[in-house]
Order: structure tokens, then C-alpha cells, then sequence
């Protein structure tokens, strides 16, 4: 959570900076502040990110099993991986970018029509729809990313922290299939 709130504090805070620096403008720049907004907060949140999923994965494919395997390995290094942030950065902001800007696109598109159309629906419902529509685009497209950086966050050695090496082994032991698990 505390990524997370990070994340869209930098991507408001962003956001309205950019509405303030350039009002004129603005309205027809909109779509490039947001994804600015998005890949600044990302970069920031997802170095913040990168112990917590370290250690999550590393829970979740019983590399540690126990608290004591964690401690006993605990170190700058076991926290962040060769290649870790940049892999958790290669994922993130690709998907912050294409999950704000389907979000805002949606919610400006059917918001207007979903007030008319359905009176005394809450609005929040139609939020939430769209939201949950943006997500899924998001994780469906950076999945790919997404399986780099849990192979390269749960064993580094591997791949020597390089994100191409690790895209290439991945792609010979699975083809194309291998980018979509999960």
C-alpha cells in the first residue's frame, strides 16, 4: 500500500502541476501530461516496490520458507537484485501509462452517457467498472514485463541481471507462451 499511495501522490501531484504550468494548453496536451504524470510516479514508486516483491516472491516459490530464511539472507543485495528495479520499472510504467490513460478515456467517454442512461445508479459503480477495464488492459499488455521481473527478482544469477538475457532464456525455454504464464 504505501507504493501505492506514493504512486498516485507523485501522479496528482504531477498531473496538477502540468495543468497549472500549462493551462492553455492543457486540454490538447492531456493525454501526454497524464502518461508523464504516470511514468514519473511509477519510477519513484517502483523503487520503493522492489523489496516487497523480492521478498513476496521469494515466499511464493519457497526460496524462503521461514522468517529465519529471510533474515539469514537479508542484505542490500537479497533486497534489491541486479536488475530489480530496472525490471520492476520495465513493467510499471508501461502499465501505470496504459491503465490511466484507458481509465481517463473511458471515464471521460461514458461517464456523460452513463448519467443519462441510468439516473440513481451511483457513479462510483461506473468508476469502478472502468477502473477494473483499465486494469485488466494494463496487466494483460506488461504481462510480459511482468514475467522478466519475477525471473530476474526471484534468482538474479541466473540471468546476471541483465532483463535481455533473461527475455532470451525465457523465450528459447517456452516461446512466445512463456510471456503470457500467470
Amino acid at each position: 500500500m504505501p507504493s501505492v499511495g506514493l504512486y498516485f501522490g507523485i501522479y496528482s501531484f504531477c498531473k496538477k502541476t502540468f495543468q497549472q504550468w500549462d493551462p492553455e494548453n492543457y486540454e490538447q496536451r492531456q493525454t501526454l501530461y497524464i502518461a508523464l504524470s504516470a511514468a514519473i510516479g511509477n519510477t519513484v514508486a517502483s523503487a520503493s516496490r522492489v523489496p516487497y516483491e523480492v521478498v513476496k516472491q521469494k515466499f511464493q516459490t519457497n526460496a524462503y520458507t521461514t522468517m529465519g530464511d529471510f533474515l539469514r539472507d537479508f542484505s542490500l543485495n537479497s533486497l534489491f537484485p541486479k536488475g530489480g528495479i530496472q525490471s520492476q520499472m520495465l513493467r510499471d510504467i508501461p502499465y501505470a501509462i496504459i491503465t490511466l490513460l484507458t481509465y481517463e478515456h473511458l471515464k471521460h467517454a461514458w461517464k456523460p452517457r452513463a448519467e443519462r442512461r441510468f439516473e440513481g445508479v451511483p457513479i462510483r459503480a461506473w468508476d469502478l467498472l472502468v477502473g477494473g477495464l483499465a486494469g485488466g488492459l494494463g496487466s494483460y499488455v506488461t504481462n510480459p514485463f511482468d514475467v522478466i521481473k519475477t525471473r530476474l527478482q526471484t534468482d538474479a544469477s541466473m540471468y546476471g541481471g541483465s532483463i535481455t538475457t533473461c527475455a532470451k532464456l525465457t523465450l528459447r525455454e517456452g516461446g512466445p507462451a512463456a510471456f503470457l504464464r500467470g
